[in-house]
C-alpha cells in the first residue's frame, strides 16, 4: 500500500533514511535510500527503501527492497547508487562491517523494485587500502547513448600512501562486470587535499564535473566541493573560485549531494537535517546544475519544483519600502502580516532592490561589520528572530550572513552570525547595488531555503516561532514588491 507523504521536504513516514539516491525511469522518479526501519538514526541503516514520486516532489514510500546480506552480524547498509546499464539497472552499494567500511555490493534489476544479488567487491591492495574505504559508486556511460562503448564508475575510496586523495576508479563493458582500475588522477594545487565522499561524476559540455563532500574542511559545517577534469580520469583540480558549492559554515545541516539522471535532463539531490531532529533527515527539492560563462558549476531552481506551490494566499500589502536613514539604529524590520502555518510551509516569491548605503551606526555589529545588507527575518519570539542578511555589492567582494537578531535590553539590535557565503563558494554571495533581482524563499517545519534570481543561496534551519517572516534592512535602502504567496502543496 502506498502511504502519501508531504511534499517538500520528504521523509519516510516511519523510521529514518540517509543518503538518497535519485533516478527517473517510464514516467516516474525513485529515491533509493539507506533505511533504519524501528529508529531514529539513518546511519543506522539495514535495509534500502524506495519512494517514487511522478513530479519529482511529491514522494510516496514504496517499501524495503533490499536488506543488507550480513545485517545479522551487524553489517549495516549504506549508500547505494543505482545507474542504467544498457536494458537492465545495477544498483552498488556501500556495507559497513565490523571490519570496516570495504565492501561494495552490485545487484541487477528490470524494474527498479525486484533486485538479483551479483557479487561483492573489495578494493584493490595495488592501489587501495586493504582496510580502507570501499563504498558507493557512481556509474556514468562512456558514451553517452552508446551502450555498447561501457560505462565508468566513481567509488569512495582510500588510495594507498603515496597516491593521491581521489575517488576510486572502475570499468565495465557492461555494468555486470567490472574492473579495478588506479584512483583517479588529481592536482590539488594550492587547496588542502581531502578524502571526500562523492556524489558523483557527471559530463557537461566537455568536462567531467566531480561532487564530493565533507564535514569540518575548508568550513565546520558539511559542504559539498567541485572538482573538474577535461577527461574522465582526470586530472581532476579543485574549482578554485567556486569550490564550495554548497553548506554551512558553523554547523551541519545539509549533507552529501549527489547527481541525479531525470527525463532528458541532469538535476542534483540533497538532503538536510533539523537541528532537533540530526539522524532523520528530510529530502530537499532537487535542484537544476547550472555550469556558467566560466566553467563553474552552481545549483539553480529547477521548474519541477513549481509543482510545491498550493494554494494562493492572500497578502495584506505586497510591496515593503525599508529605510535605516534618519533612524536610531542600523536595522529596520516590516513583518508581513500573515503569520504562516510553519508545519504546512510556504513559498514566498517577489522582487527586491537594494541601495544606496544608509551611514553605518556602532551597533557592536561585528559579525557583519555593518556593512550595509538587506533580506528576510523569521520571527522567534518577542524581540528575537533568525535573519539572512545578504551582502549589497559586487559578488567578488559581498558577504551573506545568517544568525540571531535580537533585541538588547537597552533596545538595541544585535546580531550574530552563524553562517557566511562568501569568497570560494558557488552559491549566491549576496545582490548587487541599485539592481533588482528575484527571490524565491521555500520555509517549512524550521528550514528554510532561499534563492535569488533563481539561483540557490542557501539551505539552513532554525527554531520556528511564531510563524511571521519579515523584511530587513541593514544600513541601507530597500524595495520589496510584487511579493506572492502560496501555501505548499501537500
Amino acid at each position: 500500500m502506498l502511504i502519501p507523504t508531504q511534499a517538500m521536504i520528504y521523509r519516510p513516514e516511519k523510521g529514518a533514511m540517509w543518503d538518497p539516491s535519485v533516478i527517473w525511469h517510464g514516467g516516474k522518479y525513485y529515491a533509493f535510500m539507506m533505511y533504519n526501519k524501528g529508529g531514529r538514526e539513518g546511519l543506522k541503516a539495514k535495509h534500502c527503501l524506495l519512494a517514487s514520486s511522478t513530479d519529482g516532489v511529491h514522494w510516496k514510500d514504496e517499501g524495503i527492497i533490499n536488506e543488507e546480506r550480513e545485517s545479522a552480524r551487524e553489517c549495516r547498509f549504506f549508500k547505494c547508487f543505482v545507474g542504467r546499464c544498457g536494458d537492465k539497472f545495477i544498483m552498488d552499494h556501500g556495507v559497513a562491517r565490523p571490519e570496516g567500511q570495504d565492501t561494495l555490493r552490485f545487484y541487477e534489476s528490470r524494474d527498479l523494485k525486484h533486485w538479483n544479488y551479483l557479487f561483492s567487491s573489495h578494493p584493490d591492495p595495488q592501489w587501495y587500502g586493504r582496510r580502507g574505504r570501499w563504498d558507493h559508486m557512481y556509474i556514468i556511460p562512456k558514451e553517452q547513448g552508446t551502450p555498447d562503448a561501457g560505462y565508468w564508475g566513481y567509488a569512495v575510496a582510500t588510495p594507498k600512501p603515496g597516491l593521491s586523495r581521489a575517488p576510486g576508479m572502475m570499468q565495465s563493458p557492461n555494468g555486470t562486470d567490472w574492473e579495478i582500475l588506479p584512483p583517479a588522477e588529481m592536482k590539488w594545487g594550492d587547496t588542502p587535499e581531502k578524502d571526500l565522499e562523492y556524489g558523483g561524476c557527471e559530463r557537461i559540455g566537455g568536462k567531467y564535473y566531480l561532487i564530493g563532500g565533507a564535514g569540518d574542511y575548508v568550513s565546520k559545517g558539511y559542504s559539498m566541493y567541485t572538482m573538474v577534469s577535461d577527461g574522465p580520469c582526470g586530472p581532476f583540480s579543485p574549482d578554485a573560485e567556486a569550490y564550495r558549492l554548497c553548506g554551512t559554515t558553523s554547523k551541519n545541516v545539509t549533507w552529501l549531494a549527489a547527481w541525479a539522471r531525470a527525463k532528458e535532463e541532469l538535476l542534483i539531490s540533497n538532503y538536510a537535517s533539523l537541528s532537533s531532529d540530526i539522524g532523520r533527515p528530510w529530502m530537499l527539492p532537487l535542484r537544476r546544475p547550472v555550469v556558467d560563462k566560466d566553467g563553474h558549476l552552481r545549483l539553480g531552481w529547477w521548474k519541477g519544483n513549481e509543482t510545491l506551490k498550493g494554494k494562493p494566499l492572500t497578502l495584506e500589502k505586497n510591496t515593503a519600502e525599508l529605510s535605516t536613514r534618519g533612524k536610531n539604529g542600523p536595522y529596520q524590520i516590516v513583518y508581513l502580516s500573515e503569520a504562516f502555518d510553519s508545519h504546512k510551509g510556504v513559498v514566498l516569491e517577489g522582487r527586491i532592490k537594494a541601495g544606496p548605503a544608509a551611514p553605518q551606526w556602532d551597533s557592536n555589529d561585528t559579525a557583519s561589520q555593518a556593512k550595509p545588507a538587506a533580506g528576510f527575518v523569521f520571527e522567534k519570539g518577542p524581540g528575537q528572530s533568525v535573519a539572512i542578511q545578504l551582502g549589497i555589492g559586487q559578488p567578488e567582494g559581498r558577504e551573506t550572513h545568517i544568525g540571531r537578531l535580537q533585541t538588547t535590553a537597552q533596545g538595541n539590535m544585535q546580531f550574530q552570525s552563524e553562517d557566511v557565503t562568501g569568497k570560494r563558494c558557488a552559491t549566491v554571495t549576496g545582490i548587487e547595488n541599485g539592481k533588482e533581482h528575484r527571490f524565491r524563499l521555500l520555509v517549512r517545519r524550521g528550514m528554510f531555503e532561499l534563492y535569488i534570481d533563481d539561483m540557490l543561496m542557501q539551505t539552513y534551519v532554525y527554531e520556528p516561532g511564531s510563524g511571521k517572516v519579515g523584511f530587513l534592512a541593514h544600513n541601507t535602502n530597500v524595495i520589496f514588491r510584487d511579493v506572492r504567496a502560496w501555501k505548499m502543496s501537500l
